[in-house]
This record gives structure tokens, sequence and C-alpha cells, in this order.
């Protein structure tokens, strides 16, 4: 496959910055995780498989069309670009899809013990419904589609056995999901370490805090 143009290098150079963010954090290991940013409507910019996403280059990437056909990038795309496709035909404004392992995630994501209900103002804002999915073969078909019927009109969504999908209308409020529903599963974490008991919002909290995220989120 050809290079990639240099009028997409700003939209790959963001997709290696939070690309190397996540490693940084400890939200993938290995060659785990994977990346997409839109570029327009037919085109994606993609991580490729089989590479850590420490210290990833534009030479690095692929660029894909709507379809998930290679047209740019030395290496191979992502062997889990179906599960980022079926994000972007269940939410047309998403802009941007992560997945990612992060650990506290995970050890929810691994067991059926799910993280208690949302705690903080920005989990209200940010996350949404914090849906599951039931465990599929990475890459398969049948994740694929799951991906796309429980994905709508979600932000994020927890795959079982296997980590964690966000998506955003920038790559930066992708990445933001990431980070804080690791947070609400550390807290949760910490929460049920202490048996403890966790503080709900009240009706009037709860409503004023969705108000707000219709401010944020036309």
């Amino acid at each position: 496959m050809p290079p990639i143009p240099k009028k997409y290098y700003p939209e790959a150079e963001s997709v290696c910055y939070y690309s190397d963010l996540l490693w940084q954090k400890a939200f993938v290991e290995g060659n785990g995780g994977n990346v997409t940013l839109k570029i327009s409507e037919f085109l994606i910019v993609a991580t490729p498989t089989l590479y850590s996403k420490k210290g990833l280059t534009v030479d690095d990437l692929t660029i894909i069309d709507k379809n998930g056909v290679q047209l740019y990038g030395e290496n191979i795309v992502t062997s889990e670009i179906s599960s980022h496709l079926s994000v972007y035909k269940a939410n047309p404004s998403a802009q941007s899809v992560i997945h990612s392992h992060p650990p506290y995630t995970c050890s929810y994501a691994y067991t059926d013990h799910f993280p208690t209900q949302l705690l903080s103002p920005e989990a209200i804002i940010w996350i949404g419904d914090m849906i599951f999915a039931p465990y599929s073969l990475p890459g398969s078909d049948e994740l694929a589609s799951q991906v796309e019927t429980l994905s709508r009109g979600k932000n994020v969504l927890v795959l079982q056995n296997h980590g964690l999908l966000t998506w955003g209308e920038s790559i930066r409020d992708a990445y933001w999901r990431t980070e804080i529903v690791e947070t609400h599963c550390k807290i949760s974490h910490l929460i049920d370490s202490r048996k403890a008991v966790p503080r709900q919002f009240s009706y009037k909290q709860l409503t004023q805090l969705l108000e707000l995220k219709k401010r944020f989120f036309k």
C-alpha cells in the first residue's frame, strides 16, 4: 500500500499521541488496544495490528475507507477494525473510537460483579449508561454485530473478558471517556474493598446533572 499522504498527517499524529498516552497510563499492554479517527465521512486513520501503542509514528499507521478497505499504510490495519466500524455505523456523530484494556475496568469485565452505580458528576456527564456486552471472539462478525446493536446512542461499551470501547465527537472525548470509566471502576473497587455503601445522587441532584450534560452535548 502507498504511504499515508502528508495532508492526513494531522489526524495521524493525533492517533499516535493518544495511542502513546494509552500506553503511558497502562491502559494497554503488548500489542493490545486500537485507535481510529475519522478523517472524513469516507476515510478513517487506524492503528496497525500486532503493534505496541508506545511510540507509534505516522508511517506505522493505516488509512481505510468506511467499508474497512485499506488504502494507505505498509502495515495491516488492526484486526478489530470491524468493531470500530460498527460503532461509527450505529453512532453517526462519533469521530473517534478507542479500544483499551484498563485494569480496573477489566477487573469487572472479567467477572460477573459489575461496578457500582455512577457516583461522580464526570461519570454521569461523560459515561451515561455503562453497558456490558457478552463475550465474543475479538475481531469476529459476532462481536461486530453485538457492538453495532449495543453501542447505539451510548458512549461506552464494556466487552466481557476483553476490554473497553469508548467513542466521541473527537479523539480527545473518546480518550477522556476511557480515563473516566477507569477512574469510576477504580473507585468502585475501593468502595467494594471497604465493604462500604456508596452515596447515591438524589433525584434532584441527578436531574440537575442531566440538564448540565445537555448543555455540554447538544
